[in-house]
C-alpha cells in the first residue's frame, strides 16, 4: 500500500513540476514582452523629443541663412544697379543665380512687383501685407496646394525712378528649402519627420507619414484615439499656440507617438512620428522567438523528469517485485526447514 502511494505522488509531483516549467515559462515570456514594450514606450518619447528638438535646430538655422542671403544681397545692392530698370534687373537676376532662388523682387508702396523679367501685380498671391511689414517674415504661398513656396521678406526703404521700394522677399520652392532636412522615413518606415503649419497643412505634402488621408493634420487627428492622460483638445491647444509637446495615440489601430516643436520666427511647427507598432512587431518577433526556444526546452526537460520518473517507477516495482520473491522463497525456506525439524524430533 505505501509503495501504490510512493507511486502515485511521484506521479502527481512530476505533473505539477512539468506545468510550472510550461506556465511559468509562457508567463514569464509574456511578462518580459509588456515589460520591454512600456521601456520602449517610454524611451521613445525622449527619442523622439531629442530628434524632433535636433531638426528643429537645421530648420531654424536653415531659414536664418536665407534670411542672412537676403541681407547680403541687399549689402551688394550698388546705386549703379539702380540707375535704370535694366541694371536693377540684371542685379536681379544674378542674386537669383548666386542664392539658387526661384524669384527676388521688390515690391513699391503702390503693390507693384519689380522682378528680374519685368514688373508684374500679383502682389494679392503673396502672404505678406507690403504696407505694414516692419520685420522679417517667413511665409508659405499656395500653402493648399502641392506647389508649395516659401516667401522671405524684408522691409526695406530704396528710392527708384520716382517710387519708393519697401519690401524685398525671395520665393524658393519648398522641395529645395526642405533639401537639407532629411523628411524620408527612417529605420523600416518607423520614424517620420515632417514640418506643418500650426493649422496642421503639411508643408511636405505628407501626413503622420503618409498613412493618414486627409490632407490636415489637426483634421486626421480627429480620428485617433488618444492615449490615457492625453486629449484632442490639449493636442490641438499646444500644437496651434507652438508650445513643444508629445502625445501617444492609436491612429487605424496603429500605436504611434508624436513630438512636436514650434519653429522660431515661423508658425511652422516641426514633428518626428514614432510607429510603435512596427518596433512592437519587432519585439513580439523577438520575444516569440525567445518564448518558442523557452517552451522547447521546457518540453525536453519535463520529457527528462518523464522518463526518470518511468525509470524509477519501473525500478521501484523491479525492487517490489526481488523484495517479494525474496520474502516468499524466505517464507517457503522456513516452512521446509519447520517440516524437516519435525521429522528430526519424531
Amino acid at each position: 500500500m505505501r509503495k501504490n502511494n510512493t507511486t502515485l505522488i511521484a506521479i502527481i509531483g512530476g505533473v505539477i513540476i512539468a506545468m510550472i516549467l510550461v506556465l511559468g515559462t509562457i508567463w514569464m515570456g509574456q511578462s518580459a514582452r509588456r515589460d520591454t514594450e512600456n521601456a520602449v514606450h517610454s524611451v521613445s518619447y525622449l527619442y523622439l523629443d531629442e530628434l524632433a528638438g535636433r531638426r528643429e535646430q537645421v530648420v531654424s538655422r536653415n531659414l536664418h541663412n536665407r534670411v542672412t542671403d537676403m541681407e547680403t544681397a541687399l549689402e551688394l545692392l550698388s546705386p549703379a544697379d539702380l540707375q535704370s530698370k535694366e541694371s536693377l534687373e540684371s542685379y536681379q537676376s544674378n542674386m537669383k543665380t548666386l542664392f539658387s532662388l526661384e524669384r527676388f523682387a521688390f515690391v513699391d508702396t503702390n503693390g507693384l512687383i519689380y522682378s528680374s523679367s519685368g514688373y508684374q501685380h500679383d502682389i494679392d498671391d503673396y502672404p505678406f501685407d507690403y504696407r505694414t511689414i516692419d520685420d522679417p517674415e517667413i511665409l508659405i504661398k499656395n500653402p493648399e496646394t502641392t506647389e508649395k513656396k516659401v516667401i522671405i521678406a524684408i522691409p526695406v526703404d530704396i528710392s527708384f525712378e520716382g517710387e519708393t521700394l519697401s519690401v524685398c522677399f525671395m520665393e524658393i520652392d519648398m522641395k529645395d528649402m526642405l533639401l537639407g532636412v532629411s523628411m524620408q522615413s527612417q529605420e523600416r518606415g518607423a520614424t517620420f519627420c515632417n514640418i506643418y503649419t500650426r493649422t496642421g497643412v503639411a508643408l511636405s505634402d505628407t501626413v503622420l507619414g503618409g498613412l493618414a488621408v486627409e490632407d490636415n493634420l489637426l483634421e486626421a487627428m480627429k480620428k485617433a484615439e488618444f492615449e490615457s492622460g492625453y486629449s484632442y483638445e490639449d493636442f490641438v491647444d499646444g500644437f496651434t499656440s507652438g508650445t513643444r509637446g508629445t502625445v501617444g495615440f492609436t491612429y487605424n489601430g496603429i500605436q504611434e507617438s508624436l513630438s512636436f516643436v514650434p519653429i522660431e520666427e515661423t508658425d511652422w511647427v516641426l514633428t518626428y512620428l514614432i510607429r510603435e507598432s512596427v518596433i512592437s512587431n519587432q519585439i513580439g518577433t523577438i520575444s516569440r522567438g525567445i518564448l518558442t526556444r523557452s517552451i522547447i526546452q521546457s518540453v525536453l526537460t519535463v520529457a527528462a523528469l518523464v522518463i526518470m520518473f518511468f525509470l524509477i517507477i519501473s525500478q521501484l516495482r523491479t525492487n517490489s517485485r526481488l523484495v517479494l520473491e525474496k520474502e516468499t522463497s524466505d517464507a517457503a525456506n522456513r516452512v521446509k526447514q519447520e517440516e524437516l525439524e519435525q521429522r528430526l524430533h519424531l
